[in-house]
């Protein structure tokens, strides 16, 4: 096929990984401007607003008319992707669809794109074994109780007395809300450490769940009432905004812990911080929180029982390029006429006819020369 083209918004310098697959396909990524650097702290928001200006999208149809490209390639670009946004874009004769960095898609109006025909990939499984590291690592913190006892050494107090009750973690169980790439790493590793492991994901067969070799349970508060941890793996669904909350803090154990590295708004935060003055529960690991940046005075970073960190789970050099590469495959095959292999709105395909289904890419490079 011949000119295939994509416009990159965001703000990376070097495009390499970006403009990989286009290159290998004889294709161009261009990067686009919206007029405005903007700066490193707005712009490394990688989650699409959900609020913002709409000023921008005039720009935006404007560079798609201009360079006739058939996708996006969207990495910290600063404006919603919202109704007015899909539906502007789907007006452009011959354009197809975006690629968002990421694997979190709350912040896009998928309902619109699917309406406006247009296709959504995102970058998911890219962090795949970071983010299960990450919240691995939470676990362990809070079993070994690490915040109170680095915080006592570093203050002078060499002291055994704030030992028990003290996690064995092996033979204790582990309970997983939230099987998709994510959660089953998080399972595969927890296993390793000879723990339990249950999930709860109304989205999978409890088949799949057999062959993943998790156990199946039917409800959240199962979940809750068994675990000795809980760890939060599902993306943020208004069926999964605050999952968590005092219902499910009172059944869990008092000897119980959260993990939380999906999406800050699937914790009921004050029901948490209720839970953690009341010891309903024992603490937590958080990588993200209801709003970001978590406001200073949130009692949560002033306790001892919780591990925190700012939403960083997903990083590493390795898993970022992967994700840059990853997305200008996917830009490609949107261009291409093809589903990505990581669509977000299924729905589309009623919308759609004549495209090729996902596949690898080195077979599907190889289908388009």
């Amino acid at each position: 096929m011949k000119n295939i083209k994509g416009i990159y918004l965001g703000y990376a310098e070097n495009l390499e990984p970006q403009s990989r697959a286009f290159e290998e396909v004889g294709g161009e990524l261009i990067k686009g401007s919206l007029g405005e650097v903007p700066s490193t702290d707005s712009a490394r928001s990688l989650l699409s607003p959900k609020d913002g200006s709409n000023d921008k999208i005039n720009k935006v149809v404007s560079l798609i008319e201009e360079t006739k490209a058939q996708s996006l390639v969207l990495q910290g670009h600063g404006f919603p992707l919202n109704k007015e946004f899909f539906e502007a874009v789907g007006s452009i004769d011959g354009f197809k669809g975006v690629a968002c960095f990421g694997h979190g898609f709350d912040g896009i109006d998928v309902d619109s794109a699917t309406e406006n025909g247009i296709i959504v990939a995102n970058a998911a499984s890219f962090g795949t074994e970071e983010v299960s590291n990450h919240a691995l690592m939470h676990l362990l913190v809070c079993a070994r109780k690490f915040v109170l006892h680095d915080k006592l050494v570093k203050n002078g107090v060499w002291t055994r007395e704030h030992l028990p009750p003290m996690g064995h973690i092996s033979g204790q169980t582990l309970g997983i809300v939230g099987i998709g790439n994510i959660g089953r790493a998080m399972g595969r590793k927890a296993k390793g450490l000879g723990m339990n492991v249950i999930a709860f994901d109304p989205n999978v067969s409890s088949w799949d769940f057999k062959e993943y070799g998790i156990e199946f349970v039917s409800s959240i508060n199962e979940l809750c009432e068994r675990s000795d941890y809980v760890s939060l793996h599902c993306p943020l669904l208004e069926s999964t905004r605050k999952i968590m909350s005092t219902e499910q803090f009172k059944l869990m154990k008092k000897t119980a812990y959260l993990i939380n590295c999906s999406r800050g708004p699937v914790v009921d935060e004050k029901a948490l911080i209720e839970a953690l003055n009341n010891n309903e529960i024992a603490g937590a690991g958080l990588d993200v929180f209801e709003e970001e940046p978590t406001y200073p005075e949130n009692p949560l970073l002033k306790m001892d029982n919780v591990g925190v960190t700012n939403h960083y789970a997903s990083y590493s050099e390795v898993a970022w390029e992967r994700a840059e590469t990853q997305l200008g495959e996917e830009a490609v095959r949107i261009s291409t006429d093809g589903y990505p292999m990581s669509l977000v709105n299924p729905g589309v395909k009623s919308k759609l006819t004549g495209k090729k289904e996902p596949q690898g890419w080195e077979i599907y490079r190889e289908s388009i020369k």
